[in-house]
């Protein structure tokens, strides 16, 4: 049974979601970014470190939504080139076997196999 994990960079530790060790792809196609939310460096003159770090990290947040988002929509977009290619795939074969039912009933059995009869004599 396949394992799900969740990697969470920036607190340099793994939450999995079943007991199984986790499998990482050994190819990245797309990274969401950014993936340490939480690091920051307070300035001395910020009063409120607190309020600072969880602004940040709200904004960081954000930010890694719409990197999902766009790759939400990269993924979807290829798909959809890939399901019209397929589609137009299907048609160019439906129109060859529909062109090879027309040919076949247009056979004239007799003929034909008087041609295959004779071919088996010549073997």
């Amino acid at each position: 049974m396949p394992c799900f994990g969740l990697k969470v960079i920036d607190l340099n530790f793994r939450v999995t979601l079943c007991s199984a060790a986790i499998v990482t792809m050994p190819l990245v196609k797309r990274t969401v970014e950014p993936t340490h939310i939480s690091r920051v460096v307070v300035e001395q003159s910020v009063h409120n470190e607190l309020e600072c770090v969880s602004n940040s990290t709200l904004a960081n947040m954000i930010r890694q939504l719409s990197s999902l988002s766009a790759h939400a929509e990269d993924l979807f977009t290829e798909l959809y080139h890939e399901t019209c290619y397929s589609f137009s795939r299907m048609v160019q074969l439906n129109d060859r076997v529909d062109r090879l039912k027309i040919q076949i009933t247009q056979l004239n059995h007799t003929v034909e196999e008087g041609k295959y009869h004779d071919l088996s004599t010549v073997l």
